[in-house]
């Protein structure tokens, strides 16, 4: 009896094993991806097994509105993509600010929108990393106009955000507003291995913070050039207002159309050096993100929502007026809610702002780990006398997590703010120079 069910069992499971083999090489054998690139980059990207236990991360939602890829892609490709990727010198450029001086190459409109897009005319530009790749789908959840991205592609990087757009541009059909450009450094270009992606399988999204990207794995770390990725972005937006912000700052509802036509309202086109300042908040990790200025002023109310940095950079977002800001009721519309300079005491504030692709650049050999990477162009504004006209009506949210404590261990950026440190009193001397005293800007 027991050598029978043992038998029973030894066969059971032999059949089990030749089923999974005659599976798994029907799978490979009927995909249109090339085995050797498909197993390289899912080795690379995580895929959650127990949903059931875990948070939800950026770009969740897509595969509830989205279950099932689109037959044809939302998206034009260019350089071959998405299945290969094929530049040359001739298609690179350089830093729109140092030029033929900067280390930094950018291959721009590696994706470009489609040309029946109805959207309002004003960009998003914004930039990111591989492990940024999900709040691409967040951001065209909640933002109504263009879009133009900088993505920093070191090496297998380029890879891993080729396949996660590629699937956006088969389940998102806001892709179509989207352009999309590769910064790299000129000894570190994107790897055109494993690069091969057709029709994905599904609209579920992984979490790119979990990424195996360049970094993690380099002997010798390439530092993010993220005014380089601001530069670009701006200047390749399609439109003449621009938005530059960064890609976890979700905009109000509506935000888009609502300016234009303030701006049609109020005759604001023929005003020259002025700006117009999003207030930005942070809401607790477990707040869905306010829609409205009345959701935002309930929430904050409620302390759930407080403006951004409060508790780890008090100056940084606390915008003149704040508290008058906080109890105005704009309806359902945007309009002008204070025109100030950023001049003392908010000589150290670092607002984001609605302006054109004529403002100052911003300054390519300043780094995101060193740390103040748009005091300059702040400082700048001010020595030029630009008004910033902060909004009613209108506000970035952070994604939800209140940051309350600063990083006690952040040895590894004191060379970089060493850096940072040295080329801002270069650039600072430079400035001095070229416009005159303005004591109110302090300048330091």
């Amino acid at each position: 009896m027991n050598i029978g069910l043992k038998l029973t069992n030894r066969s059971f499971l032999l059949a089990c094993v030749f089923f999974s083999l005659v599976l798994s090489l029907f799978i490979l054998t009927t995909s249109r991806i090339q085995p050797s690139y498909k197993s390289h980059i899912l080795s690379l990207r995580i895929t959650t097994l127990d949903e059931a236990n875990v948070p939800k991360t950026p770009g969740y939602y897509l595969q509830y509105e989205h279950p099932v890829p689109s037959n044809t892609s939302y998206c034009n490709f260019h350089y071959g993509l998405p299945l290969e990727l094929k530049y040359g010198k001739e298609d690179e450029e350089y830093g729109p600010e140092m030029g033929s001086n900067s280390p930094y190459r950018i291959l721009y409109n590696v994706l470009t929108p489609k040309a029946n897009s109805n959207a309002p005319g004003i960009t998003y530009a914004t930039h990111l990393t591989a492990t940024f790749m999900s709040y691409v789908p967040e951001l065209l959840r909640y933002w109504d106009g263009m879009v133009s991205i900088a993505a920093f592609v070191p090496e297998i990087d380029a890879a891993l955000v080729i396949s996660q757009l590629n699937q956006f541009c088969y389940c998102l059909p806001e892709m179509s507003r989207v352009s999309f450009h590769f910064i790299y450094h000129k000894d570190v270009p994107p790897s055109k291995k494993y690069v091969y992606f057709t029709r994905p399988a599904s609209c579920k999204v992984d979490d790119s913070s979990k990424f195996d990207t360049y970094n993690k794995n380099a002997f010798e770390q390439s530092t993010y050039p993220i005014n380089v990725c601001r530069n670009a972005a701006r200047s390749a937006a399609i439109t003449n207002d621009v938005l530059v912000s960064d890609i976890q700052l979700m905009p109000s509802e509506g935000l888009a159309k609502k300016f234009m036509a303030m701006k049609e309202t109020y005759k604001l086109d023929d005003f020259l050096d002025r700006v117009y300042v999003l207030p930005i908040f942070e809401v607790d990790s477990n707040e869905e993100i306010p829609r409205t200025k009345k959701e935002l002023i309930r929430m904050a109310r409620e302390e759930k929502a407080v403006y951004f940095h409060r508790f780890i950079c008090t100056h940084c977002q606390k915008f003149p007026n704040i508290a008058a800001w906080m109890v105005t009721d704009p309806g359902d519309t945007v309009k002008p809610f204070i025109t100030v300079k950023r001049e003392v005491p908010y000589h150290r504030w670092e607002p984001i702002y609605i302006g054109t692709k004529n403002e100052p650049l911003y300054n390519e050999l300043l780094s995101w780990e060193g740390l103040q990477d748009k005091m300059l162009q702040m400082l700048e504004m001010c020595l030029i006398g630009y008004k910033f006209v902060i909004l009613d009506g209108a506000f970035l949210v952070h994604w939800p997590g209140m940051k309350k404590t600063k990083n006690k261990d952040e040895k590894w950026r004191e060379e970089y703010v060493r850096a940072n440190t040295n080329e801002y009193h270069i650039i600072l001397r430079n400035l001095t120079a070229k416009y005159p005293q303005r004591p109110q800007c302090k300048m330091q």
